[in-house]
């Protein structure tokens, strides 16, 4: 199958090159001097990125080619005070931070304070988000709360990823990759032109992309070891402009991919667990293997994930008036994800004695199963999202002085999950008990088969305006508004039979000033509230939990300078938080769950500086810096030994921010010349920074928290190309990357099972290496 594919890779490129003739390649004009200008939609309107009044970072084509990202795992560089994480049992679900804000429960009730959108239509779920994005042009990251222009689930920020539009004239490139862990890549992207004088064009783009897992499991063959994926991806855009009053655009993107879950090892055992299974070896079966560690090899049990990505965007534009313009936003999504197995304990072959459930209730017998297979953790998974949004602009201008922004907003999304469970509960006996051959044992095991089974409605309605009145030729004053009506419905029939329903309401505001300066310099001050919508835990015997709010102040200033060769942003902000939601994974006789709570308060303060300079020809110089200091004021709780009545206790001198870090840098030094006589030589190296992390809000609760931290990394990649080599009919571009290059040792992601005695860790990548061939036409 395999072969198969690269063939018709191939074909197709020859295709392309029998079809193209000589055409040209076509290129994007490089700026006159200085910096390029980037221009960004953050506020709905096509403006200038140093021009607008928010902290906003933005990463074009190139730079997006330059450092090998097709999905938003990709981006933690994008961004000062960014973080991304894959959480275990997938290959897809993502967990976002943006300026120590996010959310890790991957139950698909649980709300991101990080919108992420695709051309404008937000995703509704991380859990399946990481999917590969054919033919991006542009990545922005909105970071502080987008309540007004972007609504709810953004109080962290926003992340859009803006897809390439079909182009005025034919084009096409073939891409062709390999690298390490037989890595292969295929990605063919047409643009017809313009069909006559029709209006008409289109961009036909496809992907494949597969690779062995990174991590060997003893049991499996390279294509299933863990981390292997093997992903196609295609994606049609139509666009009509016939310069007009009226201009339509269209996409379907399709992405289907299978894989083998993220490596997770056992990282820490109570010593109850490394006493039950000390004999598993004696008895006939594997070893217990823990390790903080990595190992090079993994004995796991583990299935294949299979994740389907379908995706409609339509936009219509149509000018009014020559100021005034109407634009209609549809989108509608579905995502279906089956997960086989999960192994989450990090050990295949365990061996032990396991007794009937009927101890754990009166009158308490004890009646042994014998000797058998032991899972500490393991389960299977159905899931599907179903997603429908529109939304309405009215954009335009009121004379010279007044800009001006409209909207309505409809959501209405569908989830379903079905998530059967094996656990292993390790218990004490009065007395050893003897298990023949001289061997015998303190502990037992008694064998569980929970299940998480439900359906969860959501839908959201608001309305909201946004206008910007320019007092002066360089001081404009602007001031929003948002009305957000949600309602969430909640029918699950396991572990628990429940029905539940329950609406919010917010309204949020928003208010800036900025200045200029000088020509170059502008300075601007922001007040803005947040809002993510309350709802329900279907992992929780608790019912429904309250939104939380954020107020945010923030001022900054953009600059450019020395004739447009040093771009230099400056970011400073205070954001008070009210009912923060915390999400505290647990586990028990119920399986894996979790509660989410109205923790009380926290604030948020921090700085974020981002240089972008030319100093002399042919060398760019990018670095980035973030820092947040994050404090709970209250974090109350009420302890499981507390007795039936207890009022709540404050921890938040206790209480961890989860997932993310308190200091992230990026920094980047690229090298291009085109004096070479065959073609434009370019270097880049780029280095990605975190400081530590934990991945759970509380040691009480989760005991392994600290041991499984992570501390502080720095990641560096490169990549050496040498593009516009002269091919015949073509252009050719020949590059070399390297990923991780420094072969850091560093986790996406950790969870502390606590009750259960057990915790366990994921490894990112280590160095990944390869080359890529591209052909222009």
């Amino acid at each position: 199958m395999n072969s198969i594919v690269k063939f018709g890779a191939l074909a197709g490129a020859s295709a392309i090159a029998l079809l193209t003739g000589n055409a040209a390649l076509a290129q994007d004009e490089p700026a006159a001097g200085g910096l390029q200008e980037i221009i960004v939609t953050a506020q709905k309107r096509s403006e200038s990125l140093q021009d607008t009044p928010l902290a906003i970072s933005a990463m074009t084509a190139e730079t997006i080619e330059a450092r090998g990202i097709s999905d938003i795992s990709d981006i933690s560089s994008a961004a000062p005070n960014l973080t991304t994480s894959i959480t275990p049992s997938s290959t897809t679900n993502i967990t976002v931070h943006i300026r120590g804000i996010g959310e890790s429960d991957p139950v698909l009730t649980a709300d991101s304070p990080v919108g992420i959108y695709v051309d404008g239509v937000v995703i509704g779920r991380t859990a399946g988000a990481v999917f590969d994005l054919v033919d991006l042009e542009r990545v922005e990251v909105l970071r502080g709360p987008q309540g007004t222009l972007y609504g709810r689930n953004t109080t962290g920020g926003a992340v859009n990823f803006i897809a390439a539009k079909p182009s005025d004239t034919f084009k096409a490139s073939q891409t062709f990759s390999y690298g390490r862990f037989d890595y292969f890549q295929s990605r063919t992207s047409i643009d017809t032109g313009e069909i006559g004088d029709t209006g008409l064009k289109f961009k036909l783009s496809y992907l494949h992309k597969q690779r062995d897992g990174y991590a060997n499991d003893i049991n499996q063959p390279d294509k299933r070891d863990p981390g292997a994926t093997n992903t196609d991806a295609f994606r049609i855009a139509a666009r009509y402009d016939n310069g007009g009053p009226i201009r339509i655009d269209y996409a379907f993107d399709y992405n289907d991919s299978r894989s083998s879950a993220v490596p997770f090892q056992l990282a820490a055992v109570h010593p109850r667990i490394a006493a039950y299974l000390g004999n598993s070896e004696a008895l006939g079966g594997s070893p217990l293997v823990v390790s903080r560690d990595r190992l090079k090899n993994l004995n796991l049990d583990q299935g294949r994930l299979h994740d389907k990505v379908r995706g409609h965007t339509l936009t219509v534009e149509a000018d009014l008036t020559d100021t005034i313009t109407l634009r209609s936003l549809t989108g509608l999504r579905k995502w279906t994800n089956t997960v086989e197995k999960t192994d989450l304990d990090g050990n295949d072959g365990l061996l032990g004695l396991t007794a009937s459930p009927a101890v754990l209730a009166p009158p308490y017998t004890f009646t042994s199963l014998g000797i058998n297979e032991i899972e500490l953790f393991s389960a299977s998974n159905t899931r599907s999202q179903r997603q429908f949004s529109q939304e309405l602009n009215l954009l335009g201008k009121l004379g010279d002085s007044i800009e001006f922004v409209l909207g309505a907003f409809y959501f209405k999304e569908k989830v379903r999950e079905n998530n059967p469970q094996q656990i292993t509960l390790v218990m004490p006996s009065s007395a050893a008990i003897p298990l023949g051959g001289g061997l015998s044992t303190n502990y037992f095991g008694v064998e569980l088969s929970p299940q998480l089974a439900y359906r969860h409605t959501s839908e959201s309605k608001a309305v909201f305006g946004q206008a910007t009145f320019h007092a002066t030729d360089r001081l404009n004053l602007t001031a929003g508004l948002r009305y957000t009506e949600d309602r969430k419905h909640l029918v699950q029939s396991a572990t628990m039979v429940r029905d539940l329903d329950e609406k919010f309401t917010q309204m949020n505001w928003a208010a800036s000033i900025d200045y200029k300066v000088t020509d170059d310099i502008l300075a601007y001050a922001r007040v803005a509230t947040g809002y993510k919508s309350g709802g329900f835990n279907p992992r929780s015997v608790g019912g429904s939990f309250d939104p939380e709010k954020i107020i945010s102040y923030e001022a900054g200033i953009k600059t450019e300078l020395f004739d447009r060769r040093l771009r230099l942003n400056l970011t400073g902000f205070h954001s008070r938080y009210k009912d923060l939601q915390v999400s505290q994974f647990l586990a028990g006789t119920g399986g894996a769950s979790s509660i989410t709570v109205n923790a009380g308060k926290a604030t948020y303060t921090g700085v974020e500086a981002e240089i972008l300079a030319q100093p002399v020809k042919g060398v760019t110089f990018n670095a980035a810096v973030g820092y947040v200091d994050r404090k709970y004021k209250t974090f109350e709780i009420v302890p499981a030994d507390a007795p039936a009545g207890s009022p709540p206790i404050n921890v938040a001198d206790e209480g961890r921010f989860g997932y993310s870090a308190s200091t992230t840098a990026n920094a980047g030094l690229q090298y291009e010349t085109d004096a070479l006589s065959f073609g434009k030589f370019t270097a880049r190296l780029d280095w990605t920074y975190r400081s530590r992390i934990y991945f759970h809000p509380l040691d009480r609760l989760n005991p392994f928290n600290k041991v499984m931290s992570d501390g502080a990394v720095g990641r560096f990649d490169a990549r050496i190309a040498l593009s516009n080599i002269d091919v015949g009919p073509t252009r050719a571009t020949v590059a070399l990357w390297g990923k991780n290059i420094t072969n850091e040792d560093y986790l996406y992601s950790g969870i502390d099972f606590g009750s259960l005695g057990f915790a366990g860790v994921v490894f990112a990548e280590p160095r990944t290496y390869g080359i890529d061939v591209k052909f222009d036409f």
